[in-house]
């Protein structure tokens, strides 16, 4: 597998409710996931883990692209 060479930080995107992983070098990819997540206000418990679960799930992507030679192939 190819190295990306890709550095990324995880955003909350400003128009959905999700999480978007995004790198950071200019020229580069910019948008590299979105990693969505429910949310109603009917649902506070719900929407609260379901938000803290899409979070945990970007940031190991963001991660991984982070850190690619720590990831066993």
């Amino acid at each position: 597998m190819k190295h990306p060479k890709t550095e990324t930080e995880v955003k909350h995107s400003q128009s959905k409710k999700a999480w978007n992983v995004i790198g950071t070098i200019p020229g580069r990819k910019y948008k590299i996931a979105r990693v969505p997540y429910f949310h109603d206000k009917r649902y506070p418990e719900i929407s609260t883990k379901n938000k803290a679960e899409a979070l945990e799930h970007a940031e190991f992507i963001s991660w991984c692209f982070n850190h690619p030679d720590k990831i066993n192939l």
